[in-house]
């Protein structure tokens, strides 16, 4: 049924054949570094996805302009069961009641693992990419002095209903950050290694970047090459790898892993460069900024 919605969708067919009308005089170059040089490890559509040889990520190709892409996640990104989704007025209700437990959008578990490096009650977070705010407002119930940042103007204004400090610009200027998180967002913008790069700039010395993004490393796609090939495409221009994170952001301590359980995270020193488990299909990274 899937594929079926699939085919008949006017914007999967734009997609496809504009991918093939973008090849045309347009040689691939990573859009993070500009590289030409880089290794296909798959191709779907007419698309092909090139793993950098200088960068390390996954990027692509052929891919849209940064107002195309922005246009896309304004108004065509809306599938329903995403984080895109906006509830009705009588789900609202209900999630907030009970704080989204037990619901998709449940943020406990994530609430615990900035709690296991060492967010406290009342230091300032950034939720990058906050969608409605379902993640922003779980913040702030933990105790956390969480912000929001969200391109999409109607899901950003949605948040500020509820109450939410969320922006539609990224902050220029103001006191730092303790942290910045962001979940699934990076493998949506027009350039992830840029972005991260900023999100660094936000937080104070000694503060935390964390994300959770899918995983492009070599280790998920050898031991699940189907999943693996599921992961990327219109929605997904880019997927993220160990390889990526530890490769241009050396001079910052890191924990790398599929591996995000609270336990794992908290035995991180945040003093040291490890790399865990890279065998699942998330990848998370948290990098301290150096002091």
């Amino acid at each position: 049924m899937r594929t079926l919605k699939k085919l008949s969708d006017p914007g999967f067919w734009q997609y496809v054949l504009g991918g093939a009308w973008r090849r045309l005089g347009n040689p691939p170059a990573c859009p993070c570094c500009g590289s030409g040089l880089g290794v296909v490890v798959d191709r779907k559509f007419l698309h092909s996805l090139i793993e950098c040889a200088d960068c390390g990520i996954l990027h692509r190709y052929p891919t849209e302009q940064d107002r195309e892409m922005a246009e896309f996640y304004q108004q065509a990104y809306d599938e329903p069961g995403f984080a895109s989704e906006m509830p009705d007025e009588a789900t609202l209700q209900q999630l907030l009641a009970t704080n989204f437990k037990g619901s998709a959008k449940d943020f406990s578990g994530q609430v615990a693992i900035l709690e296991a490096l060492g967010l406290r009650r009342g230091q300032r977070l950034m939720d990058f990419g906050a969608s409605w705010g379902y993640a922003t407002h779980q913040f702030r119930q933990a105790g956390f002095a969480a912000e929001g940042f969200e391109l999409s103007k109607p899901r950003a204004a949605f948040g500020r209903r509820l109450g939410l400090d969320i922006a539609g610009q990224p902050p220029e200027g103001g006191p730092p950050f303790d942290m910045v998180y962001s979940c699934h967002v990076l493998e949506h913008v027009p350039n992830p290694f840029q972005t991260l790069t900023k999100m660094l700039a936000w937080v104070k010395p000694g503060g935390i970047v964390v994300a959770q993004t899918p995983n492009g490393s070599r280790e998920f796609r050898a031991a699940n090459p189907a999943a693996f090939h599921r992961l990327w495409g219109r929605v997904h221009p880019f997927l993220l790898t160990a390889e990526f994170v530890t490769r241009n952001f050396a001079h910052q301590p890191c924990y790398v892993s599929s591996d995000d359980r609270p336990a794992r995270v908290q035995a991180w020193d945040r003093a040291s460069r490890n790399v865990a488990d890279l065998g699942g299909s998330n990848l998370f990274f948290a990098l301290v900024k150096a002091t």
